[in-house]
Parts: structure tokens; sequence; C-alpha cells
């Protein structure tokens, strides 16, 4: 338990860490670069250049540049007035002072003046101690505004001096605007910015100016008026900014503040009037004129302090950083050697079977499903809270180390409810209980039993699967066409009655074509069982997946299951009829032997007894009669035997050998037919597992076939190869007679291929051939070509290099 609540407040701190490491690592990108790269390319700093670069600019042409000799305003009242309004809406700090609007900043030091020529004296300047400089310096005024010392500047100095004092390498200029020229004592940035804007054209049209400047310069803008009553300035600002010279509230206010009119014109046919818009400055009579901006100076400089505490504050924040950053860091990998701990420990208890129960093992597992579901969302909402208080973190710092704590406690329970459902799920697998500690399968088979006693489950389930299966899809096709059709009213219609009806036409339709392919997805899966059902049956295996009950295929799986099991029962039935039939054969061989030795034996004495011709001849009769029964009675019961799978004794033998054997033992019987033998033996050896006295007979009876029914004359011939993994023995021979029966006809028993001889065999040599290879593991068939007869007979070979590996690997 300890080091299971350990885990999750080392977890939480580490969130609360990241987090505050997440806030610090922004606001230190804020500041832009480093100590050592210098903080001049920060987002912030730039921001409040170009503000005050505006503000001063606006300041001068618009206030400055209207003021008479004594300071006073002399210009429209309103265009001041929307001067102000903008700079409150803006927030740029000033005062209005008695000599006219006063800029207050505590990161800049500012100067902004405005020289208005005055027009030249009707009299000449005689005195020739007066020079150039002071003739044009009297015949100009300059008003100017600054928070500069009056020990630097002062209005008892010339415009020319005040630019030189700034300008001076005690002071050290940053950005400079004099006579429409940008200067500045810092090195070019290389990075280029383009600022656009219009000015007015001496033909009174506008014109688009781009200006291209060092990203850590400032663009010189420029500014024009026009006949409608707008002043329209564009120093450094994203947009124009305009000021108007009529109240919004009379007709030429309203004139002037519209950006576009509508133009009335008659058609080529004069059948009617059409309106258009045209922006207001390409009209006919509008006429915009240029501002003056040579007369307008701007300076702007940083004041001493102003780097020297962002210098501080980022220090504070680096060190905030990294301390920070260590302990989150510490607290995580604490946390994840816990939690790994923890689920080891679950493993290794689960392998021993020491789980207790509790009382976690009576909730379905599908509330930690849901935990797990609402850990996920938690953890996006805490992120998207997180980012949204991380703009504001600054201006309420106490609140926000409030929710930084929360966060965390929030974060540490998270983890304690996820890391308590990891070890309840390594406990249910290892009790293997995992699948019954769920609720939903087992509410969903009691609605299901409920379902299936109801009339609505045997309607369906006596419906033929096909028709079930094509209303279904023509129903998954008509909600397809309707999610299709209804698409385009439900995303752009009016938000009005249809579109709600369309947003749920083709939300249901969507909802029923996606359920219809799930269930062709299970169709599809019974099909499968339905497919390895038949081939079970094909193949007579046993077949133990079941279809549910609730498929359309249940009912046709419920029927080839009936079949199966009717065929099963038949052929159960059939092999008891058939062992019935083969002990029956068995037993009544076994009985006629008795009765039959006897009937043997008094022959032999009857053969030894002297008799008259006719009587003895009866005996040989009888003693030939006897022998070929008791031969029949024999085949029958070794055949009884073979075919009931008793008498079998498999050993290990040498194919080659006992092929060998079986030609030297009938060798009289070879010499004594007439006929010739080809034989081809390509093997040295062929180890087989097999019963010897078995294999032998199956030799014997095709070697004597082939002796017996071969033509008068011919050659027979015998073959023995390997092929492939097994050795095959090949008996071919023309018959003496014609061959009317069929391969399958000839192995039956009792049937003999001359039909018309009521002497020889008894039909069983070729039947006891088959019987006994196949119970040897083998194979025997017969193939008939015209007159042309052969047996073969096929043997597995042994292949002793596999079982010696075999024995090996064991």
């Amino acid at each position: 338990m300890t080091a299971f609540i350990t885990a999750c407040v080392a977890a939480g701190i580490a969130l609360f860490g990241e987090m505050n490491v997440s806030r610090v690592k922004g606001r230190l990108s804020d500041m832009g670069g480093t100590p050592w790269e210098g903080f001049g390319q920060s987002e912030k700093y730039r921001t409040e250049l170009k503000n005050m670069y505006e503000q001063l600019c606006i300041l001068g042409v618009c206030e400055l540049a209207n003021m008479d000799e004594n300071g006073k305003y002399t210009g429209n009242k309103y265009v001041q007035s929307d001067l102000l309004y903008y700079f409150d809406f803006n927030e740029y700090r000033y005062k209005k002072t008695g000599e006219g609007i006063v800029p207050y900043s505590d990161i800049f030091d500012y100067y902004v003046s405005y020289t208005v020529p005055e027009e030249m004296a009707d009299e000449v300047l005689t005195d020739d101690e007066t020079t150039a400089e002071e003739e044009r310096a009297e015949r100009t005024v300059t008003h100017f505004v600054t928070n500069i010392s009056e020990d630097i500047i002062n209005d008892k100095m010339t415009e020319q001096e005040r630019i030189n004092a700034l300008t001076s390498n005690k002071y050290g200029g940053y950005i400079l605007r004099s006579e429409d020229v940008i200067s500045s004592k810092y090195v070019s940035s290389g990075v280029m910015d383009n600022y656009s804007y219009q000015v007015a054209e001496k033909n009174g049209k506008l014109r688009n100016v781009n200006e291209s400047y060092p990203d850590n310069y400032l663009p010189l803008g420029g500014w024009y008026s026009d006949n409608y009553g707008r002043h329209v300035f564009s120093f450094c600002n994203d947009s124009p900014i305009k000021f108007y010279e009529y109240p919004e509230n009379t007709e030429e206010g309203f004139t002037a503040r519209r950006e576009w009119v509508d133009i009335e014109s008659n058609t080529a046919e004069g059948s009617g009037i059409y309106y258009s818009t045209l922006p207001i400055c390409d009209m006919p009579d509008y006429k915009a004129t240029a501002g003056d901006t040579e007369g307008l100076t701007v300076y702007i400089e940083p004041e001493d302090y102003y780097f020297d505490s962002i210098y501080r504050e980022y220090e504070d924040l680096y060190s905030e950083y990294h301390e920070t950053r260590s302990l989150s860091l510490q607290c995580g990998i604490l946390a994840l050697v816990l939690i790994a701990y923890l689920i080891a420990g679950a493993v290794v208890r689960g392998l021993a079977g020491e789980h207790e129960s509790s009382f976690a093992d009576k909730l379905p597992f599908e509330l930690y499903i849901g935990a797990w579901l609402l850990i996920l969302l938690g953890t996006a909402v805490i992120g998207h809270m997180y980012w949204g208080m991380v703009y504001s973190a600054d201006e309420r710092a106490e609140e926000t180390a409030y929710w930084y704590l929360t966060y965390g406690a929030i974060f540490a329970v998270m983890t304690g409810i996820a890391v308590h459902s990891i070890i309840h799920g390594i406990k249910l697998i290892s009790l293997r209980k995992f699948g019954s500690s769920f609720l939903l399968p087992k509410l969903m088979g009691k609605l299901s039993e409920r379902y299936r006693t109801t009339t609505l489950y045997e309607t369906r389930r006596n419906r033929p699967a096909g028709s079930g299966l094509m209303w279904r899809s023509v129903r998954s096709l008509g909600a397809f066409l309707a999610a299709v059709l209804m698409l385009p009213s439900s995303l752009y219609g009016n938000k009005d009655a249809l579109q709600i009806a369309a947003v749920v036409i083709c939300v249901a339709a969507s909802v029923y074509f996606i359920y219809s392919q799930i269930r062709a997805i299970f169709l599809a899966r019974d099909l499968t069982k339905l497919d390895r059902r038949i081939t079970a049956l094909n193949r007579n295996t046993p077949f133990e997946v079941e279809i549910s009950p609730l498929s359309e295929l249940s009912r046709p799986s419920d029927m080839l299951k009936n079949i199966s099991d009717t065929v099963s029962d038949a052929v159960e039935e059939q092999i008891k009829s058939e062992r019935m039939k083969i002990e029956l054969v068995a037993n009544v061989s076994h009985d006629l032997k008795t009765p039959l030795t006897s009937i043997i034996s008094y022959i032999d004495l009857l053969k030894k007894t002297e008799l008259d011709d006719e009587a003895m001849g009866y005996v040989q009769i009888l003693d030939k009669k006897s022998q070929k029964l008791k031969g029949i009675v024999a085949d029958v019961f070794s055949l009884a035997k073979a075919t009931s799978g008793i008498d079998v004794n498999m050993e290990e033998l040498d194919f080659v050998r006992l092929f060998n054997q079986s030609l030297a033992d009938a060798d009289d019987k070879i010499k004594g037919s007439g006929r010739t033998l080809k034989i081809n033996v390509t093997e040295d050896t062929a180890p087989v597992m097999g019963d010897g006295n078995k294999l032998y007979r199956v030799l014997q009876n095709i070697i004597d076939n082939a002796l017996k029914y071969s033509l008068e004359g011919s050659r027979i011939f015998l073959e023995l190869k390997s092929d492939g993994g097994n050795i095959v023995f090949t008996a071919k021979n023309i018959s003496s007679y014609p061959i009317d029966f069929t391969a399958d006809e000839i192995t039956e028993r009792f049937v003999r291929g001359d039909k018309s001889r009521t002497d020889g065999g008894s039909g069983l040599g070729l039947s006891i051939a088959k019987s006994f290879t196949e119970a040897c593991g083998g194979g025997f068939e017969i193939e008939l070509d015209g007159d042309m007869f052969k047996a073969i007979m096929t043997m597995p070979i042994i292949n002793k290099e596999k079982n010696e590996e075999k024995e090996t690997i064991e």
C-alpha cells in the first residue's frame, strides 16, 4: 500500500512540475533569445517597439503638425478626438497637458517632433552676419514632445542640434526617423520584413507601396487625407488607421465612413436599372492628398535598466526551470519504478496463486474500462484548461499555483485508478476469471435467452437465411443512399426544422448502415464455421465449434448437425453389422475346422485301405475336394481375422528380402507353369513395418494369381522399385481369358475372373491380398488395360534417419 500511495503522489508531483516547466519554458521563449544572444528579438519587445513607433508617428503628423507657434492645437477637433480614442483603444499611455499630448513609457526614451515651414518674408534679410542656416531656422517652427532630460534636449536648441544630441556617441541612438530616412546604430539582422501601404499621388489617386527592411529596424510608413474628410495613417500597423473630420452622426461622417458605394447604371437595351458596388477610392470625384512626413522626426531607445530587468527575470526563470524539471523528472522516474514494481508483484502473486479476494472482485470490469475512458477524457480536459490558464499565469500567480496543485492531485488519483485497474486485471487473468468478470456478456446472455423464447425468434429462425440476408442488404443500401442524400441538407441547411430532420435521418441511416456491416462481418464468420462443419462432415472428423443461436445460419447449422449425427449413426450401425458378419464368418469357419479335420483323417485312413479301383477313385475325389474345402475355410478364417484387425503382428522387416524369399519358395510352381518371369528389382533393401506372414501371403497370392490366370506361353513382369517414400511391387500379365470385370469387382470376396470355371481358386486370393496389405498399413489396387492385368502393392518405407533424429531430440 505504501508503494501504491507513493507512486500516485510522485505521479501527481511530476505532472505539477511539468506544467510549471511548460509555463516557464513559454515565458523564456517569449523573451526571445538568451543573455548571450540578446533579448532584442523577443516578440514582446518587438511589439512594444512597433506600438511606440506608431504612437509617435501619428502623434507627430496629426497633433504636432497642427500647432501654431504658441503650441496651441489648431487642427480639426474631431480628428484629435479620434486620435485620443485610438490611443485609449490600444491602451497607449499618455497624459494631456496644456502643451498637448505627452506619451508615457517606462520602457523607452523617445523624441518626436514636427517642423512646420513658415511662409517666406516679403523682404530680404540684409544682415550680413545672418547665416543661411539661421535664416532657414527663423522661417520654420518645430514642435516636439520627449521624455528625455532637458539637459540633453530643450527648446533652446535648434532641431538639428537636438538631432545631433540624440545621435551623439554619448547617448547612442537606437532608431531615428528624419526627413523620410530611417537610421540606426544597430547592425542589420539580415532577416528582411515586408510592409505594404498606400500613398497619394499628385493626380489624387492612391498607389501601393512595398517596403523591405531588416526585422530589427522599422518601416517608414506614411499617411494621406482625402476629399471625404478621412485621414489614413499607415505607420507599422497591420491595417490602415482612419480618423475623420466629421462626427459619425452627420451625413458627411456617414459618407466618409463608407468603404463601398452603390453605382446605378442603365442596361444597353434600357430594360432596367442595375446596381453594383465600387470602392469609394475608385469614385470619379475621389481625390487623395499626400501627407507630409519629411517634417517628422522620431527617435526611440530602450531605457538603460530595461534589458537588465529582463536579464534578472531570465535568470530567475532559468533557475526555476531547471529545478522544477529535475524534481518532476525524479518523481516521474520514481512513479514509473514503483508502478513497474507493483505490476511485477501482481504477476508474481498471480503465478504463485497468492491473490486474496477483495471487494474489487465483485465489481464488473466494465467499471474499470469506464474509469480508463474517464482518465483519457480527464487528461484532455486538464490539458485544455492548463493551456488556457498558461496565457494568464503571470497576472494571477496565486490562482495558478492553486490550479497546478489541483491538477496534480487529480492526476495522482487518476494514476491510482489506472494502476489499480492494471493490477486487478492481472489478478483476474492469473485466476482465469477475466472473462467472467464482465457483466455485459452475462446480461446479453440473459436477454438472448429471453429472446429465444419469443415467437419473433422462431419466425426469424425458420426464415431462409438467403431471404434475411437479401432484405438486410436492401435496407443497408437504402440507409446508405438516405445518408448520402441527407448529408448536404444536414451540413448546409438553415438551422431550421428541416435541417434537424435531415441530421436525424442522416445519423440514423449511418448507424443502421454500420450495424448492417457489422452483422455482415459476423455472418461471414458463421459462414466460415459452416464451411468447416461441412469439411469435417466430408472427412468424418469431429467439429465442436457452435454457431450462435441468434445467427441467420443457426437453423442450417442445426440441420447439418442432425444430418451429420444421422450419417454417423448409420455408419456406426453399418460397421457394427459388418463386424457381426465377420465374427459370424470367423466362428463358422472355426466350427467347420473340427468336422473337416475328422473327414480328412478318415479319408487318409481309406486311402491306406485296400479298395477296388472304383472305390479308390471315389476316395481320391473326396481327398481332393476336402483339401480344397480346407483351403477355403482357412482363407475365409484368415480374411475374417485380417478384416477385423486382429491377429496382425507388426514388426520391422526388409521387403526386398521378403520378396526374394517368396520367389524362391515359388520356384517349383514357376518352373511347372511354363511361364517366363521378367524380374526387375531396383532396390537393395526396403525396411517397412508389417506382419511378415501376412505380407508373405500377399506376395504368394499375387504370384500364384499371375501363374494361374496368365496366357499360356506368355511372360509375367515382376517389378520392385521405390517411389517417393514407398516401396512398390507390381505384377503384370496378359490374361488367359477375356477380362469382363472391373478392378473393384475382382477384389471382392468369392469373385473369380473366369466365371465359366467350376474348379480352380476360391475367389479369395486377391481379396485376402488387399485386406492383408491394408491391415499392415499399405495400399493395394488393380489396374486393367484391355487383357492386361496389373496388381500393384505399396508399402511405406521407414525413414530411419528421421526416426533417429526424433529420438535424439526427445
